[in-house]
């Protein structure tokens, strides 16, 4: 009995560090692919102009959301899947090829489709400029859903290494691209091609990484379909949703409000998702397969095991750094954007506050997918999506873009309070509700504390000194014995590492 709790130990203990690497790797990639991302909008807004900008933008968007929807779930699906049969090679062939089949086929029609009628979406939008656009991006729909499907092969394995590299290679490769063809003279047709020609590329990497874990497989090939096609249905509800969520805040603005609101907003949430979403984006990322393949094996205290720790770490950082943000919000955008921008600061305040729980627990938001149970994400965002919409129309105009802000808050914690509902009563996940309850009561009173205080003492003291109490709080009772061993343990290699190479040096 005393060997085979060794041996469980050292297995969980490698399992906890393969989880700790799996996200640093995917964390690095995101943190490269959304600065990259950045780099690339602030090159083409110079160098294109405003007009000609606004068509690259229109045609991304056009792009984005007919591989959304050509793509029917299928990419998600292929990760769960093959999540489920991991040791199981001829199944997991089977939907491979299903899912690569179908996204192609899904993928081409939808190409046609958008490039026969780029001409009648151009008079849509009154841009006769933007039909030539659109038909050049409709040729790298198909091969963006079978770069994603690829992609889930790797996802569900858990090859977070390549995983992330295809992603780090994809964002240089378009910013390379981009520029070269622009400074050429192409203009936004020169972006739209570097797109495709990404596309291409990334797709040839994709490809390459995944022939030794995969080759095609026409075993109970229509069977396979249909149970793949009704999985990601439900996934894909979910997604479009949440996505016409994400967006309603500032659709709306621009309907009642106007254009320079518009900016100031984008600037407040732009900040408010890159520092609250990448995170928990590389957590859930990595958690996914992994909450499929334990509950797959009835392996329930792993799946509450994976939850809880994920929530405690991303509520660990988000909750520090959205302290900082907020306390040093007025000096934050007036460095990165101006003055003319200072009137979002109350708007970025709040949206930065009524994210930091949501982000945590957007960590584990897909294992409800995770778990069998996709219909359910797709309720709880129809939901949220509705609350969002008529708490924007009612604060909107009473508070401008604050109030989006206040409706885009509350509509985040009432998600993640449903999310955290549904994993207790639906799945008996003992999820840590009181602590997480407890340490936004404390973030809340220090930020409270922040504000009476700053009259009388400098800011910068200020935050530093109640950034420091509060890192003691998070220490003591936010982190458990179990959490500190992981987290010293992934940190001192590499000071380790510093060291040596720093002795070697000399």
């Amino acid at each position: 009995m005393r060997h085979i709790a060794i041996a469980s130990g050292l297995i969980g203990m490698k399992e906890s560090t393969k989880f700790a690497f799996d996200i640093s790797w995917v964390f690095v990639s995101q943190i490269i692919t959304l600065g990259s991302g950045f780099l690339l909008n602030i090159l083409l807004s110079r160098w294109l102009g405003p007009g000609d900008f606004g068509l690259y933008t229109l045609t991304l968007t056009i792009f984005t959301i007919s591989t959304l929807v050509a793509g029917l779930g299928i990419p998600e699906t292929v990760v769960k899947f093959v999540a489920d049969y991991k040791t199981d090679r001829e199944r997991r062939d089977a939907v491979v090829t299903a899912g690569a089949v179908n996204g192609l086929l899904l993928g081409t029609a939808a190409g046609f489709v958008l490039f026969l009628f780029a001409g009648e979406i151009a008079a849509l939008f009154s841009i006769p400029d933007l039909s030539g656009l659109v038909r050049l991006a409709a040729l790298a729909v198909p091969i963006s859903i079978l770069n994603t499907t690829l992609l889930g092969l790797l996802n569900g394995l858990r090859e977070m290494r390549s995983y992330s590299f295809r992603f780090i290679i994809r964002s240089l490769l378009l910013v390379v691209l981009a520029a070269v063809f622009i400074l050429a003279g192409f203009g936004p047709a020169g972006a739209v091609a570097a797109l495709l020609l990404t596309e291409i590329g990334t797709l040839a990497f994709v490809a390459a990484v995944v022939r030794p874990h995969f080759r095609l497989s026409a075993l109970n090939h229509r069977e396979t379909t249909k149970k793949m096609l009704a999985f990601g249905s439900r996934v894909f509800i979910a997604s479009a949703v949440y996505l016409v969520n994400t967006y309603t805040d500032t659709l709306l603005i621009g309907y009642l409000l106007t254009e320079t609101d518009v900016g100031r907003y984008a600037v407040a949430i732009a900040i408010a998702r890159v520092a609250f979403l990448s995170l928990p984006g590389s957590i859930s990322t990595v958690n996914y397969p992994a909450i499929s393949e334990y509950y797959s094996k009835g392996l329930t205290d792993a799946v509450e095991a994976v939850i809880s720790r994920s929530i405690r770490y991303c509520l660990t950082l988000l909750s520090i750094t959205g302290l900082l943000l907020i306390y040093l919000s007025e000096t934050i955008i007036e460095v990165l954007f101006g003055p003319d921008y200072l009137p979002a600061v109350p708007a970025f305040i709040v949206l930065v506050y009524g994210m930091i729980v949501f982000g945590a627990v957007s960590s584990v938001g897909p294992a409800l997918s995770a778990m069998n149970r996709p219909g359910l994400s797709s309720k709880v965002n129809i939901l949220v999506a509705g609350a969002n919409v008529c708490l924007d129309l009612a604060l909107i105009p009473l508070f401008g873009i604050t109030g989006a802000a206040a409706g885009t808050a509350v509509s985040c914690t009432l998600l993640a309070v449903l999310i955290l509902y549904i994993l207790h009563r639906v799945f008996a996940v003992q999820v840590e509700s009181a602590k997480i309850v407890k340490t936004f009561l404390v973030i809340t009173v220090f930020l409270l504390a922040f504000f009476l205080l700053q009259g009388a003492v400098h800011p910068y003291a200020l935050a530093a000194v109640l950034t420091g109490l509060y890192g003691i709080y998070v220490y003591r009772f936010l982190l458990t014995p179990s959490d500190k061993i992981e987290i010293f343990g992934a940190i001192t290699p590499l000071f380790g590492r510093i060291a040596l190479r720093r002795l070697n040096e000399r």
